[in-house]
C-alpha cells in the first residue's frame, strides 16, 4: 500500500519551526519555554510537543534566545574566540602526519580552489551541482567545502527544500561573491537558518510516519 505524505501536517511543524525562531530572534523571549507558552495560543499541545521534544530543538531556540538579548556579549565572546585561535594557531608547527594525509591535504586544497573558480561569478550551487559540473564524486566535493566552509572562503547560502520531503541540501556561495544580475528571484526555497545538527534532527520527525 502506497503511503501517502500528510503535506498539512509538514506545513504545520514548518510554521511551527519559523515562527518560535521569529519568537528568539525577536529578543523578547529568555528561552524556549517563552517561545512555548507564546505559540500555544496558535497551535495545540501536541502539535507543538512533537516539534519541542527534542532536546535539540530546545537548546538551538535557547542559544537564539540567549544571542537575541545579549548582541554585545556574544560578539565579545566570539572576538575572544577567535583570539584565542589566532594565538594557538601562530607558533610554527612541523607537519607530522604521513604522506598520505599530505596527498589528501593536496587534492582536497585543488578541489577547493575548482569550487572557487565555479562559484567566482557568484552563482550559487548544491554539491551536486557542483560535482556535476567538476566531473567529480559529491563525496569529494563535501570534503573540500568542509574545510572551505571552515576558513571562511565558502558559505551556505541557503538551504533547498526536497521534492520528496526529505532532508534539504545546502547551497553554496563563495564568500564575498556578488550574484549574477540575471539570475532570477526565489530560484531556492529558503529555509531558517540552523546548525546543521538540529536541521537534520528537525527534518527527521518531519518524515511522516
Amino acid at each position: 500500500m502506497k503511503r501517502t505524505i500528510n503535506w498539512d501536517l509538514i506545513e504545520t511543524r514548518d510554521s511551527i519551526r519559523q515562527s518560535a525562531y521569529d519568537l528568539a530572534r525577536s529578543g523578547l523571549c529568555d528561552g524556549w519555554q517563552d517561545v512555548w507558552r507564546a505559540l500555544r495560543t496558535r497551535f495545540s499541545v501536541d502539535q507543538l510537543t512533537v516539534i519541542f521534544e527534542n532536546p535539540l530543538c530546545r537548546l538551538d531556540i535557547d542559544q537564539r534566545c540567549y544571542r537575541a538579548r545579549n548582541p554585545g556579549k556574544v560578539a565579545r565572546d566570539v572576538q575572544s574566540d577567535l583570539d584565542a585561535i589566532r594565538q594557538r594557531a601562530s607558533p610554527l608547527v612541523i607537519s607530522t602526519k604521513p604522506p598520505a594525509s599530505d596527498g589528501h591535504k593536496r587534492r582536497s586544497d585543488r578541489m577547493a580552489n575548482r569550487i572557487q573558480t565555479v562559484l567566482a561569478d557568484g552563482s550559487e550551487c548544491t554539491a551536486v551541482e557542483l560535482a556535476e559540473r567538476l566531473g567529480t564524486s559529491r563525496n569529494e566535493i563535501l570534503i573540500a567545502a568542509r574545510e572551505m566552509l571552515a576558513d571562511g572562503t565558502l558559505q551556505v547560502a541557503r538551504y533547498v527544500a526536497s521534492s520528496c520531503g526529505g532532508r534539504g541540501a545546502r547551497v553554496f556561495v563563495r564568500t564575498g561573491a556578488t550574484a549574477p544580475q540575471g539570475d532570477a528571484p526565489g530560484l531556492h526555497a529558503t529555509w531558517p537558518q540552523a546548525d546543521s545538527v538540529v536541521t537534520e534532527a528537525f527534518d527527521a520527525i518531519a518524515r511522516p510516519r
